[in-house]
């Protein structure tokens, strides 16, 4: 009714705007290669952000460590408005008035000798450093292999559910060709409607994997921090065949070259010796401390005496502020030695607390190589084993396979049953799902060794 009152020209103005709007649609999604995904978690990931900020401070704590050395410097001034009984400095009397007075001065110190714990106080901020920015390594490492690995999830989801739709094909296909045979009346309809409670059960299963294809585009998109799952899509990679992947071999090079350059190990490293400076520190507690200090300071009296007056008790001259702050100078140089004698044993205290730190950093260097190399082990270990499931389930897909075709070609011609038809299907349903996992297993596995080798995650 509605469509009567428009006329053409409105119509076909609205039809293109929808399909403007649908192409718009269909371009707003972007396909992310794994290097893109990967460059952009470096970049926004926020747990990468958080760790950049612990080594900000690091790096802050270690240019500080070294402005230690320097000499402070302090400058105070203050102004004193008093009344009653009080002294006056310049008769050196008590009096009972109303004055105002003040003083200003400057004062810096420096530390010659502390038991070198400036010194150590600057290594061991410079270890923590370093500790910091190989944390900051790690964090990235982690994010890489977290993201290949839901990368590959994806790829491994999408092959299955293409599994799934070509199955509810081969399904829908006899379907027809029972439908046919039910007319002619060569099978019972039963027959007819138990391939069809197959199809049934193919098409749930699609829907169960597009499901699953679903939350692992969601699972990629929350580590990528993105806002819409629906405008997400990867990059299918070509060559991904365990033909064309290199033989998977552990040698001793592999573990050598990750104790060296992973950053955990590294990272503990660094901690073991910022503990080692630590100690060092604490026992220059033990040491006499010798410093050297400067005092230049001078005072106002609006009460003050002009030391030039002829009468001072009954002044006639002028005492400015200016002549004051310079008549009453006051400077000072100090070279002190300070020796620590008894402090209720806390250094001792704290010196046996530091050789705790540093053995327990020991054991966190010793965990740290022992957990890469377990890492590594057992990365080969499943690459070993998803290399043989693969050809294991490669063989049996190829027997699963002619054993449906051959059971397709009996129930065609009404020597098998549905249900042997059926078994058949879901046999070789099953074998295809365990080749695919097989084989991206066997490739995520092969790419974490190859990281442990130096090598960039890629497909």
């Amino acid at each position: 009714m509605y469509l009567k009152g428009l006329s053409i020209s409105m119509i076909l103005v609205i039809i293109s705007l929808l399909s403007c709007s649908n192409l718009s649609a269909q371009t707003s999604v972007r396909s992310w290669t794994l290097k893109e995904c990967i460059q952009y978690a470096m970049d926004n990931n926020i747990q990468i952000k958080r760790q950049e900020l612990q080594s900000l401070i690091a790096d802050k704590n270690y240019k500080q460590s070294r402005f230690e050395l320097l000499p402070n410097m302090n400058v105070g001034f203050e102004h004193i408005y008093s009344s009653g009984r009080s002294l006056n400095q310049e008769l050196y009397q008590w009096e009972n008035r109303n004055q105002q007075q003040g003083s200003m001065g400057v004062r810096s110190e420096v530390t010659v000798f502390n038991g070198l714990q400036n010194l150590n106080s600057i290594k061991q901020q410079k270890y923590n450093l370093k500790s910091a920015l190989e944390d900051l390594e790690k964090a990235k490492n982690d994010i890489s292999i977290y993201i290949a690995t839901a990368y590959l999830q994806i790829l491994l989801d999408q092959e299955l559910l293409n599994v799934a739709k070509n199955q509810l094909e081969v399904t829908m296909v006899q379907v027809d060709k029972t439908e046919t045979l039910v007319k002619v009346g060569n099978v019972s309809k039963g027959t007819l409607l138990e391939i069809k409670a197959q199809a049934a059960s193919e098409k749930l299963n699609i829907i169960q994997r597009n499901n699953q294809l679903r939350i692992s585009k969601l699972t990629l998109v929350q580590l990528l921090d993105l806002e819409n799952p629906e405008e997400f899509s990867i990059v299918i990679p070509k060559n991904l065949s365990i033909e064309n992947q290199p033989a998977v071999v552990l040698t001793d090079s592999v573990f050598n070259y990750a104790v060296i350059n992973m950053p955990e190990v590294k990272s503990a490293e660094y901690m073991l010796q910022s503990q080692k400076k630590a100690l060092a520190i604490t026992r220059g507690r033990r040491s006499p401390e010798l410093y050297l200090s400067g005092l230049y300071y001078s005072r106002y009296n609006e009460n003050a005496i002009n030391p030039l007056d002829p009468d001072p008790l009954n002044p006639s001259i002028n005492y400015s502020l200016d002549n004051q702050l310079k008549d009453n100078q006051y400077k000072q140089i100090t070279l002190g030695l300070s020796i620590p004698i008894f402090n209720k044993l806390r250094i001792h205290r704290d010196i046996s607390i530091a050789k705790v730190n540093m053995l327990d950093a020991q054991y966190n260097l010793k965990q740290s190589k022992q957990n890469l190399y377990k890492n590594i082990q057992q990365a080969y270990s499943d690459a070993v084993s998803a290399l043989e499931k693969y050809y294991s389930s490669y063989d049996a897909v190829k027997s699963m396979q002619e054993a449906f075709d051959y059971t397709s070609e009996k129930f065609d011609v009404g020597l098998s049953s549905s249900i042997d038809y059926s078994i058949a299907k879901n046999n070789l349903s099953k074998t295809q799902s365990d080749l695919l996992q097989a084989k991206y297993e066997y490739l995520l596995r092969l790419k974490i060794l190859d990281f442990y080798h130096g090598e960039e995650i890629t497909f």
